[in-house]
C-alpha cells in the first residue's frame, strides 16, 4: 500500500471514529432537554449560539457583548491561576468546540465546581478556564471538567 493511500485510510478511519463520538456525545443527557433539538453554546462574550435540530446555525447577541474575538479574555485573567492551582497558559488552551463547552451544567457539573475554573475577577459574572480559552460562565460545562476538591 503506498504511503499516500495509508495517509488517507488513517485521515477516513480518523474522520469516522470522531464523528461516531461526537454523534454519541449529543445522545448522552437522558431524554431530551426541552430544547426541541436545539442546542446552545455560550461563546463567551455574551454571545449564544444555537444549532437548530435542521442543522443551522443561529448566533444571538447579549447585552454584555464586547468586540473582542469569544479567544480573548479581559488582562486579568490572561495568566491568572485557577481554583486549583493550574496557572493559564494562553499559549496551550483549548478551543471550546474541542472540549464540547456547553452553556448548561451537565448532571450537576458545571465550571464553577471545577479545578480549573477562574472565579470572575471584573465583576461581569464570568469567569475564565485555565485550559480553555474565552470567557467562561460558571453553570457552563465541559468535557475537560475535574471536580474542585478545595
Amino acid at each position: 500500500m503506498s504511503n499516500q493511500t495509508s495517509r488517507t485510510r488513517r485521515r477516513f478511519l480518523h474522520l469516522t471514529g470522531v464523528s461516531a463520538l461526537t454523534g454519541l456525545a449529543g445522545c448522552g443527557g437522558g431524554g431530551g432537554d426541552g430544547n426541541g433539538g436545539e442546542t446552545e453554546t455560550a461563546m463567551g462574550d455574551g454571545e449564544t449560539e444555537t444549532a437548530m435540530g435542521d442543522g443551522e446555525t443561529e448566533t444571538a447577541m447579549g447585552d454584555g457583548e464586547t468586540t473582542a474575538a469569544s479567544d480573548e479574555v479581559p488582562e486579568e485573567y490572561v495568566t491568572a491561576t485557577s481554583l486549583g492551582g493550574t496557572q493559564r497558559d494562553p499559549d496551550g488552551l483549548s478551543s471550546k468546540e474541542s472540549v464540547n463547552y456547553q452553556s448548561e451544567p451537565n448532571e450537576g457539573n458545571q465550571c464553577s465546581g471545577c479545578q480549573f475554573y477562574i472565579e470572575d475577577k471584573n465583576g461581569d459574572g464570568m469567569g475564565a478556564c485555565a485550559i480553555v480559552e474565552g470567557l467562561i460562565a460558571p453553570d457552563a460545562w465541559c468535557a475537560s471538567y475535574v471536580a474542585y476538591e478545595g
